[in-house]
């Protein structure tokens, strides 16, 4: 137990809910290598973990995997998500070089246990080549390429805003919040649209100058990097009457430029300090930032944040909206206090009890209005790259998906944005199950017909769980012919569990009533479209 779990049992306390039991170690397991890597624990690590006598062995295997090169995968996806990494937009074009020098940027900031102030000011402030300086790829992403210099300033603004402190200002880049906002953020509300210029006045002094290149893989095909970097003589200007926002016009008497200040708290530039550095610094700073990066990982971790939704933080109700608001306060403290160590946050997510309570209500029956209190775990689908991987892991079948620039990998995980590979049949499987395009359609795990419709019919399963080859299938049924010791092997492969008494019976009976395997065959593909492999 540790801190979260005081303030969860003191709400649960308070609503009258009782927790569920503590999971299995293979519920447990196969739950937290899930969160932590985006892969299924393989059958070995299933049989040491359940062998495994030792009092510590849940912290010893989650330290295992926030050390493991998994995690540093499915956490560099996650980011990719969050800053919206891909290598063309309705908008911008990163291409794939920028795009993968962004990518690689991600990777080795969550490889090297970056402190996440630091990476996110090295974003905001990120300059160079953006085929060479991953961090430059920020300002290319938010590009627009169809209005004035303004607008791509209203873009980094609202963006940062939303992605970095949870709050969704670019309402405000087009009117006042009275009038408009109150039944949406009271917060926002009493901000202006100059607050979101002065807001916006950060990136005044930003170019980004193109440049047209041939494309290595392709000489006929010319692409366009840019020069991220200062341009001192910038200005914010309220001069506009055409792009994509309403006409920018002073305040009656005032100036037609608007000058940096930090929209929560009105904070200027130091003297000589550049401005997007400035930005970086008061953002990173102030204490909702860690409240909306706490927010954002527990939502990864427990499927529903403390705050929902996760970019729409109202800070004049940070004392009613979070579902928790001490528990949200006390993950930002423990934040800052950890120099905002993303692995050392979600270790102590992992560690507590709330997380690893069961998905199964034992206590009577379940009511949805509990769903907040943390009684128990709340399933989720796995999100689309996961599942294919999940898929591959447990028959023994890994992918090939060539990434521009980076050549095959054998992992969805490993994909570095969601346009690779969709107009395979990876990629058609992935958009099914709602990966997005980091663009206009967001990702969701929501579930559909389609996607039964895929796991039931479509070759990345039937071709899978033939007992030809090199398969999980295959190598079981090479290894015995035993009913029994074939059903058990095939629920560790692909539940990460070995199966109850009256599991175990029944795929024994069918086992032995047909051709053994033909059957073997029909018993991963119905464990594979169970809801209990699809769901976490």
């Amino acid at each position: 137990m540790n801190f979260i779990d005081s303030w969860i049992a003191a709400k649960q306390a308070a609503d009258g809910v009782a927790p569920t039991a503590i999971a299995s170690d293979a519920e447990f397991l196969r739950r937290i290598t899930l969160d932590l890597t985006g892969q299924i624990p393989d059958t070995a690590t299933v049989k040491a973990f359940l062998a495994d006598t030792s009092a510590t062995k849940r912290q010893t295997k989650i330290d295992e995997l926030l050390a493991s090169d998994a995690f540093v995968d499915r956490w560099t996806m996650w980011f990719g998500d969050l800053v919206q990494n891909v290598q063309v937009s309705n908008n911008a074009r990163e291409t794939y070089q920028g795009r993968n020098a962004y990518y690689l940027w991600i990777r080795e900031s969550i490889r090297a246990n970056k402190p996440y102030d630091a990476m996110v000011r090295e974003l905001l402030a990120g300059r160079g080549d953006s085929f060479t300086s991953g961090a430059a790829n920020y300002v290319v992403r938010q590009l627009q390429n169809n209005g004035p210099l303004q607008d791509t300033f209203d873009n980094l603004a609202a963006h940062s805003a939303e992605k970095f402190l949870g709050i969704p200002l670019l309402c405000l880049s087009c009117h006042n919040g009275a009038g408009h906002l109150e039944l949406v953020n009271l917060y926002l509300r009493g901000k202006s649209r100059n607050d979101f210029w002065r807001m916006a006045a950060f990136f005044s002094h930003t170019a980004a100058r193109p440049t047209r290149v041939p494309d290595p893989n392709n000489p006929n095909n010319m692409l366009v990097k840019f020069d991220v970097n200062l341009n001192a003589a910038g200005r914010y200007r309220l001069n506009t009457t055409d792009g994509n926002k309403t006409p920018r016009q002073p305040p009656a008497g005032g100036s037609d430029v608007a000058t940096p200040a930090f929209i929560l708290t009105g904070e200027e530039p130091r003297a000589n300090e550049e401005y997007r550095d400035a930005y970086g610094r008061m953002l990173t700073a102030d204490r909702q930032f860690a409240r909306a990066t706490v927010n954002y990982l527990w939502k990864e971790m427990f499927g529903l944040g403390l705050v929902e939704p996760v970019n729409a933080f109202d800070l004049v109700k940070l004392t009613n909206q979070p579902s928790h608001p001490e528990l949200l306060e006390a993950l930002a403290d423990d934040f800052i206090a950890k120099h905002y160590d993303l692995r050392a946050l979600l270790r102590t997510i992992a560690l507590s009890s709330t997380y690893q309570l069961s998905a199964r209500y034992t206590p009577g029956g379940w009511q949805e209005a509990w769903v907040s209190d943390y009684a128990r775990r709340y399933p989720h689908r796995l999100p689309a790259e996961t599942l294919l991987d999940a898929i591959a892991k447990a028959t023994s079948v890994p992918v090939q998906i060539n990434a521009n620039g980076l050549g095959v990998v054998t992992r969805a995980m490993l994909l570095p944005d969601p346009l690779e590979g969709r107009r395979g049949v990876y990629g058609r499987f992935l958009d099914a199950f709602g990966r997005g395009d980091r663009d206009d359609a967001a990702r969701t795990n929501d579930s559909s017909i389609s996607q039964s419709l895929a796991l039931l019919n479509d070759t990345i399963v039937t071709t899978r769980v033939r007992r030809d080859g090199n398969t999980t299938v295959a190598k079981v049924l090479a290894a015995s012919n035993d009913p029994g010791t074939i059903a058990d092997e095939l629920f560790l492969a692909t539940l990460s569990r070995k199966p109850d008494e009256a599991e175990r019976q029944t795929s024994i009976d069918y086992l032995r009533a047909g051709t053994l395997g033909e059957r073997a065959e029909d018993l991963q593909f119905a464990l594979l479209n169970s809801l209990e492999f699809l769901f976490n």
